[in-house]
């Protein structure tokens, strides 16, 4: 095949891939409003078409999603006006009942719909539909389908799109709402505005065309993929934790008290027992009763014989302590699972490690022989195994167990390996049922204690972690019980599991719609930490945040083809002029012409492990993927500060970087958000070949290979090379430092010191350049040259001398003169003072 014809090949293949490989639209997500609850200048405020307000004709469907939780206020949802008229939907909650109202603003109110208590929770979303006929002059309202009119309104047959929700221009007042899936449109024209945005205040539409604005916005898509800290606490004796389904809040125990969390108010409180804990805690495990409304509380295993009460209930109502038994196990059974059956009358135990051992068997507590009597169950074996799931299934009587960590025989002598099969077990009919085993193909994981199966009982979510890595990260897994396909649903969770006591618990909040990841990390048996973290559900994959954060337009079949026209037409041109130019001989300059060495910087010189900091910060991945989005601005600070130290080999210490990224904070207060903020940083440069974070002597550092490219690293070098040539550094490396300054683009205070040096080695270089190029009559690479070293200091005498010079040459004296009027003005502005040299010295 020729040349010419594998180039077009090529390119159109190229174009196509590309085309199919494009991402598709991630789940829309929603923006919530920041409401009354805020400051009239931090409530949000969205202008549905900010760019061009488009005329409706005939009809306007409003058509979107709607959540409300506001009990307290008035608020506007909606509002659209042409020149004569604006109309709202607005809510208003009086005596107790909630309504939302449509309205003639300041005319009349046309509409009042009741809305049940039911419909208005923070996470029930409300289907509303307005239809505008602008033909018959009505107004017809769908809520949740049900439906209400509005007559004798005055539209004159069109209505244009000047649509707010929030606050508007007439009204400040907004709910506490959300919404999604927003649809505007008439007979012949739709728009839809997914709302699916991670950041920032343009809204787009669902090709990926900016045509909305918002101001004060809060995208729901972060809380749906971001795990938020909401509650944190030290113990110097062993508690436990446990979730109250009946209350929706979280409960720890310890020796003389409870201390409960609500995380819809976010208040806590302690409340001293009635009696005394009888239960001497080792592990502190439990199990909530929600038919009794008690909690379980039972210990497996005592270094030394006890005799006393190890199984223990505290009644939550009355928060008096029942003894239960006194049955223990002869060894220990770290990281069991345990579940009531169906009635809740029986609590079960299976599986654990203790004495070198992993354990299979089911034992069934029997409070009127108080001991833990051995289960025999048929069907499916489940191989001995500890760091297991489990949770209820469809079925009451039945359970799931999922994964864990063993091996066939149980001896921990011969080594264990992770599991991730599935069992469904029966605790009626003592049954057990292998659903699948998978293996994935590059992660390796176990689960944490519990998982929760969806409300359409297709998926269970669990929380899954390498467990063998002492400082490491959890995350949400969701999987198909059909068959065991999976997908991670949320960002990490930094985790130190130093200790095997180490817990962690994920529980559900069936009214707000959250998940709850409670992790007790432990330090020694007796002191541990508590931390809990929240996630909106449902929660959001991965690959589709991902996507959110790289909006992608679609391209309609129309564009397509004429894209493909225009790169063959491009190609070929090409294709012709590199052709005539291998026929044309080559002719070597007059002397004393102008030399044509002006270098045009390539965009990017590597596109593979590089990060640029000159000019726009940019980063590639190994697969020569542009991954600057995952570098959020703090993530951004904390990788250029190790980066820029680790130049010279010593890296930053801790305690530095605490004080420099968040100065207002006491040192030992930022352990968290550093470990999380580290981890973020660990995720976005794992596909980064050549460079290795590594952590010595309480000092973090950058370890680089020849792999690894940053177009700083390479112009340092240059500079600090005392037997560099100067010309090197311009025929070699112009197209980098054609760039830009040093991180141009950020103002933090810590990064002058390194702009500064940069700045002063780089027109130190630079500066004796420029008389060699001008006696070259090289006027257009010094023109370059003068407005890089003018950028640096703008009123550097020398570099504007040879601009005006060179400007002279090729311009014209004329245009130099322009040139030096501009300058001396800016200069007399900034300084306050006349520029010292006149246009006659400055051209000799």
């Amino acid at each position: 095949m020729p040349k010419a014809n594998k180039f077009l090949f090529v390119a159109a293949g190229l174009f196509f891939i590309l085309m199919l490989c494009a991402p598709v639209l991630s789940k829309a997500e929603g923006l919530m409003f920041s409401s009354n609850d805020s400051l009239v200048a931090k409530r949000t405020s969205y202008d549905v078409f900010k760019a061009t307000t488009p005329v409706f004709k005939e009809h306007l469907l409003i058509d979107f999603d709607l959540v409300l939780w506001d009990k307290n206020h008035l608020g506007y949802i909606f509002n659209v006006s042409d020149k004569n008229n604006s109309y709202s939907l607005s809510y208003i909650n009086t005596d107790n009942t909630s309504y939302l109202n449509f309205n003639i603003d300041r005319v009349s109110n046309k509409l009042k719909i009741p809305l049940q208590d039911s419909q208005l929770k923070k996470h029930k979303w409300i289907k509303v539909k307005v239809d505008f006929n602008l033909l018959n002059n009505t107004v017809t309202l769908y809520i949740d389908n049900k439906r209400y009119q509005a007559t004798d309104l005055d539209f004159g047959g069109e209505l244009p799109g000047k649509l707010m929700f929030g606050k508007n221009q007439y009204y400040t007042e907004v709910p506490n709402m959300a919404i999604r899936n927003l649809s505007v449109s008439d007979n012949s024209s739709k728009y839809f505005f997914p709302l699916n945005e991670w950041k920032g205040n343009a809204v787009h539409d669902a090709d990926g065309d900016a045509i909305g604005f918002v101001e004060n916005p809060i995208w729901l898509i972060n809380d749906s993929y971001f795990w938020k800290p909401v509650y944190k606490h030290q113990f110097n004796e062993v508690a436990g934790l446990n979730y109250d389904t009946l209350k929706q809040r979280l409960f720890v125990y310890k020796t003389d008290s409870l201390l409960t969390y609500d995380p819809q108010t976010g208040l806590s409180s302690s409340i001293t027992y009635k009696n005394t804990l009888p239960v001497k805690m080792v592990l502190g495990k439990s199990l909530f009763n929600a038919r009794e409304n008690k909690c379980y509380i039972y210990e497996a295993f005592y270094d030394k014989p006890y005799g006393k009460t190890s199984i223990a209930a505290l009644d939550l109502n009355t928060l008096l302590w029942q003894n239960i038994g006194k049955a223990t196990f002869p060894e220990q059974r770290h990281h069991h699972n345990s579940f009531f059956n169906g009635s809740q009358d029986s609590i079960y135990l299976f599986g654990g490690y203790g004495s070198f051992k992993y354990y299979n068997t089911f034992f069934r507590y029997n409070q009127s022989k108080d001991e833990w009597e051995n289960v025999q169950f048929k069907g499916d074996r489940i191989n001995p195994r500890f760091f297991s799931a489990s949770g209820g299934a469809e079925n009451k009587d039945e359970v799931f167990l999922f994964g864990g960590y063993g091996n066939q025989s149980g001896n921990q002598i011969i080594g264990g390996k992770q599991f991730y099969d599935l069992y469904r077990i029966n605790l009626k009919t003592h049954t057990v049922k292998k659903c699948w085993n998978i293996q994935p193909e590059k992660e390796v994981f176990v689960p944490a204690n519990n998982l929760i199966v969806s409300a359409d009982k297709k998926y269970f979510y669990v929380l899954c972690y390498p467990h063998e890595v002492a400082k490491t990260s959890i995350r949400l897994y969701k999987f198909s019980i059909k068959d065991g396909s999976y997908e991670v649903v949320s960002a990490p969770i930094p985790v130190t599991s130093e200790k095997i006591e180490t817990d962690i618990n994920l529980f559900y909040n069936n009214k707000g719609d959250e998940f709850y990841c409670a992790i007790q990390e432990f330090t020694n048996p007796l002191n541990s930490t508590i931390k809990v973290y929240s996630l909106a559900a449902p929660p959001v994959s991965t690959a589709d945040y991902l996507a959110a954060i790289t909006p992608k337009k679609k391209m309609s079949a129309s564009l397509l083809y004429i894209a493909i026209v225009c790169i063959v037409i491009v190609a070929l041109l090409v294709l012709l002029y590199l052709w005539r130019k291998k026929q044309q001989p080559i002719l070597k300059p007059d002397i004393e012409e102008e030399s044509d060495k002006v270098l045009i910087p390539s965009e990017y010189r590597v596109k593979t492990n590089a990060v640029y900091l000159l000019g726009e910060f940019t980063v590639f991945d190994k697969n020569s993927r542009d991954i600057s989005y995952l570098f959020s601005p703090k993530i951004k600070q904390l990788f250029l500060l190790i980066l820029l130290n680790s130049k010279n080999g010593k890296g930053i210490g801790s305690k530095k970087i605490s004080l420099t990224l968040w100065p207002d904070k006491d040192v030992a207060k930022t352990k968290n958000i550093k470990g999380v903020t580290f981890n973020h940083l660990r995720n976005s440069i794992a596909d980064i070949k050549g460079l290795q974070l590594l952590f010595v002597n309480d000092t973090y550092v950058f370890e680089t290979d020849d792999t690894f490219f940053c177009d700083y690293f390479v112009i340092y070098d240059q500079l600090n090379n005392a037997s560099a040539e100067r010309d090197q550094l311009i025929d070699e490396h112009y197209d980098l430092i054609s760039r830009g300054g040093l991180l141009s683009e950020m103002a933090d205070q810590w990064v002058d010191d390194f702009k500064q040096t940069y700045d002063e080695q780089l027109m130190d270089a630079l500066s004796p350049q420029l008389d060699k190029l001008y006696k070259e009559k090289n006027f257009k690479l010094v023109l370059e040259l003068s407005k890089l070293i003018l950028h640096i200091d703008p009123f550097n005498d020398n570099a504007f001398k040879y601009e005006l010079k060179s400007y002279k040459t090729t311009k014209g004296i004329e245009h130099s003169k322009k040139i030096y009027d501009h300058f001396a003005q800016e200069y007399s502005k900034s300084l306050g003072e006349d520029y010292p040299i006149s246009f006659e010295k400055a051209l000799q």
